[in-house]
């Protein structure tokens, strides 16, 4: 009985010497890339404020800030929402994240709200590399051009993408507030949005 006790308070010592096995954290970058810096995180310039658009007849559009925030999935790195002063219901998301096709490549994603034909809400996906070198031979040689000076409504603006749909917008899903066009910068944001029945609104 005596050699029972002593075997059993052997094995008891040794459970609890046992190392117990840390799981490693779950890493959200997709092999091959790069985390996200905070340079990176500051080619969306928004913090708390709600730029206004202007049109060319004159009309008003804020975009009223929500909220931003550090989600840091691959697909979602950091996401900064506004709603449409003109409809609350139309939000609009910026996502910085890393392209599905290339995943070394870290793009933002902007998806701009719009009203279809038969009065759904929808988004139209905008999206461009963040950093602008070789962005003519690159996935989005088709759907993003860069000019290191581009006069807007007679303002100079800086290293601007002129973005176009990643992807057209099917006919039964199309409508006439739906946007074709958008130009962006690091410094500004959005600077300009053009809609499909041609109202451009262009940053005040």
């Amino acid at each position: 009985m005596k050699h029972f006790f002593i075997l059993i308070t052997l094995f008891t010592a040794l459970v609890a010497c046992k190392k117990t096995t840390v799981e490693p954290p779950e890493n959200n970058i997709p092999e091959g890339a790069t985390p996200f810096t905070d340079s990176d995180i500051l080619f969306v310039p928004y913090t708390s404020e709600s730029p206004v658009f202007i049109s060319q007849y004159n009309d008003t559009l804020r975009l009223n800030f929500v909220e931003r925030k550090r989600t840091q999935e691959y697909y979602a790195w950091d996401q900064t929402y506004f709603t449409f002063s003109t409809d609350p219901n139309l939000e609009l998301e910026l996502r910085l994240r890393y392209l599905q096709s290339d995943v070394s490549k870290k793009t933002l994603a902007v998806y701009l709200p719009y009203v279809d034909n038969s009065g759904v809400n929808r988004t139209n996906l905008f999206e461009m590399p963040i950093d602008y070198v070789g962005v003519e031979e690159s996935f989005f040689a088709n759907a993003v051009d860069f000019y290191d000076t581009l006069a807007v409504n007679g303002v100079e603006r800086y290293k601007v993408y002129e973005v176009t749909e990643l992807v057209s917008t099917d006919e039964a899903k199309d409508g006439p507030k739906n946007f074709t066009k958008l130009l962006y910068n690091r410094a500004d944001g959005i600077i300009q949005m053009t809609q499909k029945d041609g109202i451009v609104w262009t940053l005040n």
